[in-house]
């Protein structure tokens, strides 16, 4: 019997310490080089006068510490992501279709993509502004992959299919080429009957492994990013998720808790002192802009007055109902 309690607490010890070895700590590297990102962020996001200006630096943050956190490898694949096929994007050409189906030769059209998984041809209702388009014809399609292994593979895949206009036909490549070039032989029905095809290669989405122990960081990254990435970008949801994914990571709360208190013990002082830190970076960026308008032309140093008088208002006590 005490054998078998000793072997049972060996197991035990053994998944938990496997379970602690992936959770990430605050002494991880990860981790504090995102808190320092993630105050970088918020800083921008808080001080920029034209947040679209600086997009590509908060993209360029993100998309690093994206990588980081994934665990990238060196043959392009990652520990905690993996490619699937689920359209992320796609490299397209459209072209004008004029040779006949019947012919040896047809229209070859070749577009060339990486993390490609799918080739896809679809026939536009119309040729031109005023002109319906014809239907086209898909022979065959040829694929030269190149896999994540770094071998290289050449397919020709029979398709014998005519795409209408509106329509869209397709293969699956045989795996997730890591670079691929696939070329389309298209034809028409007759030489009077021109079209035009777009030739697309869809591109496999990264999707995040929920084993991962950044997973939840990842997913925060990746909501802050849909929002830097939108063309309006929103300042007040880009400070709200910074601040929110920052709070998440280990000990953050505690230490914002602390820090709140702290402040709230000065502000109870008798003392009259202004202590530093007692404002927030709000406060001192609004009184600077006063400063500034105050050496300005007479209307600017009358907004000046108005702005201070404003801030004093907002930063008083309530006076007590009676």
């Amino acid at each position: 019997m005490r054998q078998r309690i000793t072997l049972l607490s060996l197991a035990f010890l053994l998944v938990a310490s496997a379970v602690l070895a992936q959770t990430p700590t605050q002494s991880d590297a990860n981790v504090e080089q995102l808190s320092h990102d993630l105050r970088t962020l918020a800083r921008i996001a808080e001080l920029s006068k034209d947040l679209g200006d600086n997009r590509q630096v908060m993209l360029a943050i993100i998309d690093t510490d994206l990588e980081r956190l994934r665990g990238p490898r060196d043959n392009g694949t990652y520990q905690w992501a993996q490619l699937q096929r689920i359209e992320a994007s796609r490299a397209a050409d459209e072209k004008s279709i004029e040779r006949v189906s019947t012919e040896t030769e047809l229209r070859n059209v070749s577009v060339s993509a990486k993390d490609a998984y799918r080739l896809e041809v679809k026939a536009p209702q119309k040729r031109n502004l005023v002109s319906a388009n014809n239907r086209v014809y898909l022979r065959n399609v040829i694929v030269d992959c190149t896999a994540f292994d770094g071998t290289t593979s050449h397919h020709e895949i029979p398709v014998n299919a005519w795409i209408n206009p509106g329509d869209t036909n397709g293969v699956a490549l045989p795996e997730i080429c890591k670079s691929a070039k696939a070329t389309a032989e298209l034809g028409v029905e007759n030489g009077e009957k021109k079209a035009v095809a777009n030739v697309a290669l869809l591109q496999a989405k990264l999707v995040d492994d929920p084993k991962s122990p950044y997973y939840p960081a990842t997913q925060r990254l990746l909501q802050i990013r849909e929002v830097v990435s939108a063309r309006d970008l929103n300042r007040g949801a880009a400070k709200s998720l910074t601040d929110e994914a920052l709070l998440a990571l280990p000990g953050e709360m505690d230490k914002r808790n602390a820090e709140q208190q702290a402040m709230l013990a000065r502000r109870s002082q008798t003392n009259g002192a202004i202590q530093a830190g007692d404002a927030t970076p709000d406060v001192t960026a609004a009184l600077r802009d006063v400063i500034r308008l105050m050496g300005g032309t007479l209307e600017e140093q009358a907004s000046a007055r108005a702005r201070l008088q404003a801030i004093i208002d907002s930063l008083s006590p309530m006076a007590p109902q009676q």
